[in-house]
């Protein structure tokens, strides 16, 4: 049955009765559409299992913020106080006294910032054995409709429209420094703002830099293409692009020339301009002017955790630009290059220390 959502009590005693039943419920997050059960019974757990499609595999639970210390060792407590409730899962040490039949030695628990889910959480009392809503190995599916189609057994479809958002981010607290499981909602900046250092991206995952300039046919093109000399791609993918809408054009004549005295190439490079979608992919946004900066925040006002001045990353200067070399001679290019270069280096050096090499 699919239902629009409402944290009245009438409602909400409709869904803690089906989930006392032992249904299985698909409900809204902040980030995707999730599907729940009650965590402490284990035949109930089993049910979502083979709804999934996967065995073995531990889900996440969904609890009040006042519950985890009842579960889990709390550690790393100012990333659970800043981001949760939020799109944040973190990683805990499960307490040796509870006994649940979705978790293992550790706990993944997730408090997703909505008034209906936490009025659920709250009227419920038990934590929710939750998983994304989609077979094992699809991608979510981001309408009721589309769940109602894929899980028939599902008893009660909560609707709350398309949900498009990127999924949480994972991070376990159990390690130190955090190691980052999957990148989502949460940057991997913020997390270290609060955190106070830089923090792991576990095996598999990859770091994304993203250079910026006015045109991206002089300074971020050089950026990039030298800054691919100095990482592993393995690790780490770079792009540039530029705050004017120029699609499709070469790099300079005289900024390939340079990047190629460096051991790099990029004469394959075309001009494009900065979009949401390429902010959403950056982990960590360069620019080469204060007024690049202003330009990233302007679409994407969250991007600012992740967006700096290159010559001021991690740095106690402030408003340092790299001059802008277009329409002049090579001589230019050379000290544009030769003023970026401290910079790449230390951030290449600075990105390659989260991954255990």
């Amino acid at each position: 049955m699919i239902t629009t959502a409402k944290d009245t009590p009438a409602f909400l005693n409709t869904l803690v009765a089906a989930l006392t039943k032992g249904d299985i419920i698909a409900l809204p997050t902040d980030t995707v559409y999730g599907l729940a059960c009650d965590a402490t019974v284990l035949e109930t757990v089993e049910r979502l299992h083979k709804l999934k499609g996967r065995n073995g595999k531990p889900f996440t639970l969904f609890m009040q913020k006042g519950s985890i210390n009842e579960y889990a060792v709390v550690t790393k407590q100012k990333v659970i106080e800043y981001f949760m409730p939020g799109p944040i899962t973190v990683i805990l040490a499960k307490r040796r006294t509870v006994q649940l039949p979705c978790v293992a030695d550790t706990v993944g628990i997730r408090i997703p910032n909505t008034d209906f889910v936490m009025a659920l959480l709250n009227s419920y009392g038990k934590p929710l054995a939750v998983t994304s809503a989609n077979k094992a190995g699809a991608p979510p599916l981001t309408s009721a409709r589309d769940i109602a189609r894929e899980f028939p057994e599902v008893e009660f479809i909560i609707d709350a429209g398309k949900l498009l958002s990127e999924p949480s981010t994972v991070v376990d607290l159990t390690k130190t420094p955090p190691v980052v499981m999957r990148k989502g909602a949460v940057p991997i900046m913020a997390l270290e703002k609060v955190y106070g250092h830089t923090v792991m991206l576990d095996h598999g995952l990859q770091f994304n830099v993203l250079f910026v300039c006015t045109g991206n046919s002089c300074r971020s093109p050089m950026a990039e293409g030298i800054f691919r000399t100095m990482v592993d791609e393995k690790y780490c993918r770079v792009k540039s692009a530029g705050t004017l809408y120029l699609n499709g054009m070469p790099a300079s004549e005289y900024a390939q020339d340079v990047v190629r005295e460096y051991g790099g190439s990029i004469a394959g490079h075309r001009s494009q301009p900065i979009t949401p979608i390429l902010v959403g992919w950056a982990d960590l946004i360069l620019v080469m002017e204060y007024k690049h900066y202003t330009s990233v925040i302007e679409i994407v006002p969250q991007a600012a955790v992740k967006t700096f001045l290159l010559k001021e990353y991690k740095r106690k200067t402030k408003h340092n630009k790299v001059n802008d070399p277009v329409g002049k001679d090579r001589t230019f290019y050379e000290q544009s290059a030769r003023d970026m270069l401290p910079s790449l280096r230390f951030v290449a050096h600075d990105v390659m220390r989260r991954f255990a090499t």
